[in-house]
């Protein structure tokens, strides 16, 4: 008999141990996910600034460029009136022919 209660009072014993380790692990992974969110929401705000600046960057390259292609599109006419005159003359023609059809 003594063993039986022996094996029983170790059963027991592993039964806590167990219970023990789960809670101690349901803690670990509480902990875990409020640590992965907290880095996850840092991360997406880094993200959506690092966005908003590639944005920012993206309209101020397209104002530049824009704005170079229009002065020398300036230039080009002022230098060449007739060839500028003779370009839009065709491009009229060419939209009144194929509105005809």
């Amino acid at each position: 008999m003594s063993q039986n209660s022996k094996a029983t009072t170790e059963a027991a014993t592993d039964f806590e141990a167990v219970s023990h380790q789960l809670a101690a692990l349901r803690t670990d992974l509480s902990r875990l996910a409020e640590t992965i969110s907290g880095i996850a929401g840092k991360r997406g705000s880094h993200m959506a600034t690092d966005i908003a600046e590639g944005f920012g960057e993206a309209k101020h390259y397209v104002e530049r460029t824009g704005k170079s292609a229009e002065h020398q599109l300036e230039a080009s006419v002022a230098d060449h009136p007739l060839l500028a005159i003779g370009l839009a003359a065709g491009a009229g023609l060419l939209v009144g022919a194929m509105s005809r059809r």
